[in-house]
């Protein structure tokens, strides 16, 4: 029976994760170690899990394999949704997620054994949610290292805690969802520190507006948003022959929304 049932179950388990992460990404999320970003790494990444546990992997053809298979979620979602906007940069996340996972599952398996056997051979509660949301290993891969089932209120008690934490949901003050999507170069190249793009919009401080527009948006950036627990970064960028000073990037939607030491004027979009 469970040689006939588990791989069902496990590919009902990749459909539904596949289908999660594609709406999470495409509202604009991005996977972390904090917060929701911390929720869509663990998903994609107990999706990895049990296709090389499976050897599904290699059958689907690696990668090209499972965004094809984000492509059909597209399709079969689109009579729902309608056609779904391009984004750019969503192959890229894929596969950073899938090369940190591949280069750090070995040691994240070996500190699991190894708190396995400080305990014993058996984790607390405590433990198997530290390792869920800490390490990032899903806990189908737990139950299977430690040869014990998953326990019960596992999931009952890691959503008490977060509603113990929980803060308000953030107002969205800035709509960007007719702007298109900012390339995130830091993505790619976390060590960029130059890069050259256009400006698609500028926006009214509606926070300050003392500060006038000093809100700007590109076509593509190499500074990292406010994510994850990680604080943004700061720099310069220089427009029109005159440089001003970036002290605050945040992401909203698909774009990054750069603060400006000073206003800007309109005249300075397609520069």
């Amino acid at each position: 029976m469970k040689q006939a049932i588990i791989p069902v179950k496990d590919l009902y388990v990749v459909l539904d994760h596949t289908r999660t992460v594609l709406m999470i990404i495409q509202d604009g999320g991005l996977p972390s170690n904090t917060g929701g970003g911390s929720n869509c790494r663990n998903v994609l990444r107990r999706v990895f899990a049990i296709l090389k546990k499976n050897g599904w992997w290699d059958k689907i053809g690696g990668l090209e394999g499972l965004l094809h298979l984000f492509e059909c979620h597209k399709k079969d979602l689109s009579e729902l949704y309608g056609k779904f906007a391009e984004y750019k940069s969503f192959r890229d996340i894929i596969k950073i997620e899938f090369e940190r996972w591949a280069s750090t599952e070995s040691a994240q398996k070996k500190k699991l054994e190894q708190l396995i056997t400080k305990n014993k051979g058996k984790l607390s509660l405590d433990n198997w949610i530290m390792v869920m949301q800490s390490w990032g290993i899903p806990a189908d891969v737990i139950a299977q290292v430690c040869k014990e089932p998953v326990p019960d209120n596992l999931y009952a008690e890691i959503a008490l805690r977060a509603e113990k934490v929980a803060k308000a949901t953030e107002l969205i003050l800035y709509d960007t969802i007719t702007y298109p999507e900012t390339e995130n170069i830091y993505y790619k190249d976390h060590r960029a520190c130059e890069f050259d793009g256009k400006v698609v919009a500028v926006l009214q401080n509606v926070e300050h507006k003392d500060k006038g527009k000093n809100i700007v948006i590109f076509d593509r950036s190499a500074f990292y948003p406010t994510s994850g627990g990680q604080i943004h970064d700061v720099g310069s960028i220089t427009l029109g022959g005159k440089e001003y000073q970036v002290y605050d990037v945040v992401k909203v939607g698909k774009c990054f929304l750069h603060y400006l030491n000073e206003a800007l004027d309109d005249s300075v979009i397609d520069q």
